[in-house]
C-alpha cells in the first residue's frame, strides 16, 4: 500500500479544516480528523494528529470538546513529538549493566551502520515477557547484523538481572546486545521516546533516523526482513 507522505497530509488537514467557515463545522471537522490520525492502524500516522493540535487547537483557533481532553491530547504530543517516524532519534546517556554510561545516539557517536532495535520493557510486564521471548527466538533464527538495546524502566536491580538471564540471554553471533537501565531517570528516556507503557520498541536506521515506532516484534521482524532482503530476480522469471 501506498500513501502520502506525512507533509502531503498535513497540509490536507489543514485546507479541509480551514475550508469550514462556520466555526462549530470547523470545530467538527478539526475533532474528526485528530481522531483519525490518533486511532489510525497506519504506523507514524501520529504525526499529523500532533500537527493538527499544534496549528488549529494550542492556537486557539478550535477549541476541544473539554479541558480534559485539551490537557491529555497535549500530554500525548509532548511524550510523542521527539520520537515520531522520520525524525533523528533523541539522545539519551543511560548505564549499561555492569554500570557504564552509554550514550546512544549523540551526534558526535560514530555509526556503526548497523539498525538499532530499542526494546523498553519492565519486569512485572506480561506482554513484555512475551515480546522478550519472541523477540530472542527471532534474533536468534534471524540473526541479522542489528544492535539490539533492551532497555528496563525500572529499578529492581536484582529482578532485572534475573529477567535478563531468564528472557533476554541472546545467543546470535551477528546481533550486538546491550542491556540498559536509568534507576534515577536522568536520561528522561520516558518523554523522548514516549514510553508512557511497555513494551515499547523502535527500530532506528543506521543514519540514526527513527524507521519505525510502536511495533511488535512481527512488525519489527517483517521490517527488518524487508531491509535484508536479497532476493535475486531476473527480467522475464515469474518471481520478478
Amino acid at each position: 500500500m501506498e500513501r502520502e507522505g506525512t507533509d502531503v497530509q498535513k497540509q490536507e488537514c489543514d485546507f479541509l479544516t480551514g475550508a469550514a467557515t462556520d466555526s462549530l463545522v470547523r470545530q467538527y471537522v478539526a475533532l474528526d480528523i485528530y481522531d483519525h490520525y490518533m486511532n489510525s492502524p497506519v504506523m507514524g500516522s501520529e504525526a499529523v494528529a500532533i500537527h493538527v493540535l499544534d496549528n488549529w487547537f494550542m492556537t486557539g483557533k478550535v477549541k476541544m470538546k473539554s479541558e480534559i481532553d485539551f490537557i491529555n491530547a497535549r500530554i500525548f504530543a509532548d511524550f510523542n513529538r521527539q520520537s515520531l517516524v522520520g525524525l533523528r532519534s533523541p539522545s539519551i546517556n543511560i548505564r549499561d549493566i555492569n554500570g557504564n554510561e552509554v550514550s546512544l545516539f549523540g551526534e558526535t557517536e560514530q555509526q556503526t551502520n548497523r539498525f538499532s532495535i530499542l526494546f523498553f520493557y519492565d519486569t512485572d510486564c506480561a506482554k513484555c515477557k512475551f515480546e522478550s521471548i519472541l523477540m530472542r527466538n527471532l534474533l536468534e533464527d534471524k540473526n541479522y547484523p542489528v544492535e539490539f538495546y533492551a532497555i528496563y524502566s525500572d529499578d529492581d536491580e536484582s529482578a532485572w538481572r534475573e529477567y535478563v538471564a531468564d528472557l533476554l540471554d541472546i545467543e546470535a553471533s551477528e546481533v550486538n546486545v546491550t542491556h540498559l537501565w536509568d534507576p534515577e531517570l536522568d536520561s528522561d528516556f520516558q518523554r523522548k521516546y514516549g514510553v508512557i507503557k511497555t513494551p515499547c520498541i523502535f527500530l532506528v536506521r543506521p543514519d540514526g533516523i527513527i524507521m519505525g515506532r510502536g511495533l511488535d516484534s512481527k512488525g519489527l521482524f517483517q521490517m527488518l526482513d524487508d531491509v535484508f532482503r536479497h532476493d535475486d530476480l531476473y527480467y522475464g522469471t515469474p518471481e520478478s
